[in-house]
């Protein structure tokens, strides 16, 4: 128990770095938008960042809507295969899609903010789960057009059923 509680302190950690870089990037109640974002400013999340392109301005909880831009090297680990450039509905099961498709249109509509804990067990990790973070964008600082995504993986795996490795506290903080 004590491991995990230190895997959750440790998320929570790089979550609250990377909101407050994106908070300070924030003008005059405008979004940032993916230009204002220097990549040298969180060199050391950069592994479990993610950017997320939104196709349409009123997605309406349709996964189909959102496409993986770039995905983190250590989210390679977690879903088993590269999903940068896939929309949603092609990373995910149904379920798990249409559950990031409400996340996200929350961002998108709401132009804040969004976190939560969704587990992995979809990829055969009971014992794993994604502690996220998601964050708007706007090129225009207002409407949604992209999203700032920061994962950790949070929890143990049986490696002989999902062939994912969970993030080390170490890789995580």
């Amino acid at each position: 128990m004590a491991g995990l509680a230190s895997e959750m302190l440790a998320a929570l950690r790089s979550h609250e770095e990377i909101f407050r870089y994106w908070k300070g990037l924030r003008r005059r109640g405008r979004l940032p938008s993916r230009a204002d974002i220097d990549p040298m400013q969180i060199k050391r999340r950069l592994p479990t960042i993610s950017l997320i392109d939104v196709l349409d301005p009123n997605p309406d909880s349709d996964a189909v809507y959102f496409r993986q831009r770039l995905a983190g090297t250590e989210l390679f680990d977690a879903y088993g295969q590269e999903i940068t450039g896939m929309t949603f509905n092609k990373i995910y099961t149904a379920s798990e899609a249409q559950y990031w498709a409400e996340a996200l249109s929350f961002v998108v509509e709401n132009r804040k903010p969004n976190v939560g804990l969704s587990s992995m067990a979809w990829r055969g990790a009971k014992g794993l789960s994604l502690f996220w973070l998601r964050l708007p964008l706007a090129s225009d600082g207002v409407n949604v057009d992209m999203i700032l995504g920061h994962d950790a993986l949070i929890g143990k795996v049986d490696l002989l059923q999902s062939g994912i490795r969970s993030a080390s506290v170490e890789a995580v903080s």
